[in-house]
Formats: structure tokens, sequence, C-alpha cells
């Protein structure tokens, strides 16, 4: 009689479940929000928590050191099997994090709703969605960001070495987890979301409605440009190149601020400079579309003076005993100096023996300041100054380039600002060119190891004598880096698409939503690498971070990631070469070499989490 119940049981649900028996229960996804610890690598899956498009190249890696193809399972919230096949596509030692692992494609199944889960044997991956929109209001924190990083009213009285007697209160956007400004770091930040803005128009009033009613992209950019104006100090001609809440004598001294928590100012330097001078000249572009008549005549004028300072006053470098204040600089020539050995450094400013003084890392600040001039230049009617700079801007050493950019190297983002405005009468067949190259470039890499990797891991681009016996590709900042390979991806993606290449379109898609993936748990150390506390359906999200401003219970934080350049003293990280790169993270601890936050990072988030929701969807339903 009991088995008959049983058998009748079966019966009744065989419609909700794939199979029913009376020796083997149901399986079910691992249920709950497990710490930030390390224990969500016993997991043997690596999926993204938050979810997938149903249209989109679904791939998911399961841990194994048997090549023996397996069979898998795609399962619904009640366990029934909506998709099943066969993995055989198995990476053996993979060079960038140790494992061995199948790559599981499940893209052929389109339904969508939550609770989805994979199984191989008893092994049951954690749960995530198939939908359009799998991030839900998670896409509107990462913009959160930069407002609940402000920093009001900051009084900045200290001089490095006691150079200036000049004060500056300021308004800004803390920059890291050390909260210094800097102009640099703040220019590329501001960079990514001018460059949204211009791409999607729609996207001034997205955020509307989740911060308050008045919070639109161009009125946070026009709070994050307002330091810049407050950058040269009386009788100086370049910018200041950094201002620290927190004085720190380990780097260089303040007068009066030694170990008090007192503020510090840094020297002014060239780099700085060009920085200012191409953020404010996008910035009077966008006064043109949102402001006034007045502050678009100000920013272009302010933008035009500073690039001509940066371009007439003799090229000063800063080597971090003129910076000043904690945290750390910006040299011109990172490749050459600076160490993974925290607190040493070689000489800045690209004159050693292995440096090239040809391409120092400033020609690409001159050339984005160039470029950004001269869009606005276009856009507002100054035809002399738009053909002045145009004639720089073709013979620059560095006019089209598209390769990995960061801080660094802004080359790239000045060929990306072209491309999304299209200045008439400058001919971009090269620079096309070029983005497709380095896009396909990356869609290769995606497919040698963990689905999410945009560049070469075994290259020794990086290499400059320092510790090279040890892999040094993962540079702090690691999913900043992949996500502005996907900001490339992006671009390739949008004119594909406007070209009616639909295709093309979606396979550039693709290689952007795996970037997403890879953020969010198809990783090596198996976590969503950023807050997402009032998100319960995104298992394994950061719950620590280097943050000394706000509190890791606020979601929509990003990390910066595995960093296999330098530990910088940071306690949690592993020692140089003890694990592979994608590995070099911090499971314990606030680890600041792996866990830190900063404006950049996220900047290169929101685009990319925007294009994801709004903008793929669309794309990959033209190519189906």
């Amino acid at each position: 009689m009991i088995f008959a119940r049983i058998l009748l049981l079966c019966i009744a649900t065989v419609f909700a479940l794939s199979a029913c028996s009376t020796s083997e229960p149901r399986i079910q996804a691992p249920v709950g929000n497990s710490p930030d610890d390390g224990s969500q690598m016993e997991n043997r899956f690596r999926v993204n928590y938050a979810g997938y498009l149903p249209l989109q190249d679904k791939v998911a890696v399961y841990l194994s050191d048997d090549p023996t193809p397996v069979g898998w399972q795609l399962r619904d919230t009640t366990g029934r099997v909506v998709l099943e096949g066969t993995a055989s596509d198995h990476r053996a030692d993979d060079y960038a994090s140790g494992d061995s692992f199948f790559l599981i494609d499940f893209s052929a199944y389109t339904g969508q709703g939550g609770g989805y889960f994979l199984t191989v044997d008893e092994d049951a991956s954690y749960s995530f969605r198939i939908s359009n929109d799998p991030y839900s209001t998670l896409k509107y924190e990462v913009f959160d960001y930069f407002r609940d990083h402000r920093r009001v009213g900051d009084h900045f009285a200290r001089a490095v070495h006691g150079w200036t007697d000049h004060e500056v209160t300021l308004n800004f956007i803390a920059d890291a987890g050390d909260q210094g400004y800097y102009p640099v770091n703040a220019a590329e930040a501001k960079w990514s979301l001018i460059n949204l803005l211009e791409v999607y128009p729609d996207i001034n009033t997205y955020y509307q409605g989740h911060q308050g009613p008045n919070t639109s992209v161009y009125d946070e950019l026009v709070f994050f440009a307002s330091p810049m104006y407050e950058l040269f100090f009386p009788g100086e001609t370049l910018a200041v190149a950094k201002l620290h809440t927190n004085s720190n004598d380990d780097w260089a001294p303040c007068p009066g601020a030694s170990g008090d928590g007192l503020s510090c100012i840094s020297k002014p330097e060239t780099k700085a400079t060009f920085s200012v001078a191409r953020s404010i000249a996008a910035m009077a572009r966008l006064h043109d579309r949102y402001g006034t008549p007045e502050q678009t005549r100000r920013s272009y004028r302010f933008a035009a003076q500073a690039l001509d300072n940066a371009e007439t006053t003799d090229f000063v470098c800063l080597g971090p005993e003129d910076f000043g204040g904690e945290g750390g600089y910006y040299p011109n020539n990172d490749n050459w100096s600076l160490w993974r050995e925290p607190r040493t450094h070689r000489e800045p400013c690209a004159d050693g023996p292995e440096a090239d003084p040809a391409d120092n890392n400033v020609n690409d600040d001159h050339y984005a300041a160039l470029v950004e001039l001269y869009l606005a230049a276009q856009q507002l009617g100054y035809s002399d100054d738009a053909e002045r700079l145009q004639a720089q801007i073709t013979a620059h050493s560095h006019h089209n380039r598209v390769q990995q950019f960061w801080w660094g190297a802004v080359s790239t983002e000045a060929t990306l600002s072209l491309l999304a405005l299209r200045p008439e009468g400058l001919d971009l067949t090269q620079a096309e060119e070029n983005l497709f190259a380095y896009s396909d470039q990356v869609l290769s890499y995606q497919q040698l190891g963990y689905p999410g990797i945009t560049f070469d891991v075994q290259s020794d681009f990086w290499n400059s004598g320092d510790h090279d016996d040890v892999d040094n590709n993962f540079r702090w900042g690691s999913n900043r880096m992949q996500l502005n390979d996907a900001r490339i991806l992006m671009r390739a993606a949008d004119i594909s698409h406007a070209r009616g290449d639909y295709q093309a379109a979606a396979r550039y898609t693709n290689g952007v939503l795996r970037v997403l993936d890879q953020i969010f748990g198809t990783n090596a150390v198996a976590i969503a690498m950023l807050t997402a506390a009032d998100y319960p359906h995104i298992d394994h999200a950061i719950t620590r971070t280097h943050d000394n401003l706000v509190s890791d219970s606020k979601s929509g934080k990003m990390i910066l990631g595995p960093n296999n350049w330098t530990n910088s003293n940071d306690p949690y990280m592993p020692d140089f070469g003890a694990e592979p790169g994608m590995k070099m993270f911090a499971l314990e601890g606030t680890g600041w070499a792996s866990r830190e936050i900063s404006i950049d990072a996220n900047a290169a988030l929101v685009p990319v989490m925007y294009f994801a929701t709004e903008v793929a969807p669309r794309y990959l339903e033209a190519a189906h």
C-alpha cells in the first residue's frame, strides 16, 4: 500500500519533476547566501550567480580533473530537467587558474524564470535566473556608488614639502578605499560616464527616482567635474596631481600633518594637467546639450587653457616623494617605475634603460586631451580650433589606437570618443579596423580558459625586470581592465548592429556578457565581485571590501579583483607566485590589494551593466 501511494504521487507529479524514485531524493540547488570566506570554492560549478539573458551564449564551468565527458542537466526551481547534454570541452591545468574543468553550454534553453541550476551526477550548482533583467535594481545601485562616496567640504591646507601655502576646499568623489582625490583617476572615471551618456543619451534619466528626482547622469558629472576647476594654484600653470584627506609620512611629509590624519596636497604635474584638459573639454560638450551657454563657454576655455599649459610648460613628472598623503601615485610610465615590491620604486619618468621615452604614458594623455577638445570645438562651431586640433590628432603617434586601456593608457578612450561622435571630415576607417581587430582578439582569448578572460594570460607585456619570474598579468584592478575590454566590445557591437550585421553584433554582445558572467561568479574563486546584501538571489557576493567611507552593507560596490602584480604589504594576500593569477585574491580579511574599491572600476561597471540590460537583448533578438 505504501509503495502504491508513492507510485501514484510520482504519476501525479510527472509534469513537475523529471524523475521520481523511491530510492533517490529530489535534486535541489544549494540553499542560502553563504559567507564570503572561501568556502564557495568547494562547489564544483562556476556560474553567474545573478543569471543569464535568455538568448545569450550561456556557459558555466564544472571543475573536473577527469577529461572523460560528463552528462549534465539544467533544472528549474522544482528540480525538473528542462535541458540536458554532454560536456566534452575539457580544459586541463588552465594557466590562469590552475583549474581543470569542463565548459557546459546550455544556450539552447531560452525559457525565463528564477531558481534554475545545473547538475552533474549528485553535484548541483547554486541557482540563477534566466531573464532579460537578471540584475534587477542592482544595475541602479552601481551608479549610486558615486553619490555614496561623495565628500563635501574637505579643506586642504598642507602641501608636501611645504611647496605652497595655498588652501582649497573641495567637493569630490573619494577615489578608493583611501579617500584621496586623484585628477588622473577622476578623469578616467568621468570618461566612462561621459562616453556612456554620449553613446546612449537615454541613460541621462535612467537612474532618476532611484536616488532622488533630480539625479541624472549629467547632474552627477557636474559634481564629478567641480574639483578640477580648483587644481591650478596661484602662479602655477600645471594641475595639482593629488589631494589627500590623510597624510602619511611613509610617502612624503606634509608639514604639521605627520600621523595625525590631516590633509596633504601634492605638487603639480603634466599628466594631471592633460587629464583635466580632456575631462573638462568633454564637459563642455555636455553643458552644450544639458546645461547653459555660460557653463559651456567656461568649460571650453578652461580646457583649452589647460591643454595649452601642459603643452607649453616644461614637462614635470612626479615620483612618490612629491605626491604625499596616503595611497598611491600615477607615474608617467607605470610599466617601468612601479615595482611589485611595496614602497620601492624606480625612476618614474621614463628615462631608465628599459623605458621608452617616446611612448611614456603621457603621450596618451596628450592625445586624449587633443581629441576631447577637438570634439568640443566641432560641436560648438569653433572651426579654427577644430582645424588646428585635427591636424595635431592625425599627426599623433597614438591616432586610431585601440588596445587595453586604463588610467595609465588612455588613447583608446579617445578613439572610442571619436567613434561615438564621428566628427565630420575625419576619416575613421583605420580606427574601426583597429577596433574590430582588437575585439576579435578579445573573443579569441575568451575561448581559451575561463570564458570571461579578455587578455593573454601568458603575455610578457608587463615584464620590466622586477620579479618577472613570477606571473604579473592580473594587474591591480583586473576586474576594471576586463570591463574596459567589454567597453570596446560594446562599441564593436553597436557599429555592427547599425550596419545590419546582426550576427557580428550578437557575437560581440556575447563577449560583453561573458565579462559580466566572470564578475558575477564564473571565476576561479567562485565569488560575485561586488556587494549585494540586498539581493539574496545573488549567492556568494562580496561582504568585505577595503572601503573606509561606505559600509559593506551597501550594495553595488565592486572590488578591484585578482592581483598577481603586487600584494602591497597586504597580510591577507597570497605570496608572490603562490597561486595562479585568478587565485591571487584575499579570501579573508579586507585585503586591499584585491578587495579595494575605486571610482574608475565602478565607472567601468556602470555602462556594461546598462548595456547588458537595455541594449544586449535587442542585439541578440535581431540575430536570433
